[in-house]
């Protein structure tokens, strides 16, 4: 779970980082790609290692980071946009450790 949250809030810099434009082989895509590289397979860790309610959460916060990344952007802010996700991944992540 810890290496989850720490990809995540990699990709998190990376979605803040990305430029209007940028083309694959670019120097932010040469970071973004490992990053998101990175948090789908702590993504896989959670839904091997930890217990069942955490898979939805923890995919639907990387779904949303992943179109944060490679998506257009939308009207209002990517904090915005990600916090809900963010907040219910946390929150089933702390009642998962007690």
């Amino acid at each position: 779970m810890l290496e989850f949250i720490r990809c995540a809030l990699e990709a998190e810099g990376v979605a803040h980082a990305r430029p209007s434009r940028w083309e694959v082989g670019d120097e932010w895509y040469v970071t973004a790609r490992p990053a998101m590289d990175g948090l789908r397979i702590a993504e896989k860790g959670v839904e091997l290692l930890c217990a069942p309610g955490m898979h939805a959460p923890t995919t639907a916060y990387a779904r949303a980071l992943n179109q944060a990344v490679w998506q257009e952007r939308d009207e209002g802010s990517l904090a915005e946009r990600l916090e809900p996700f963010k907040a219910e991944f946390l929150a089933v992540a702390r009642r998962s450790l007690t």
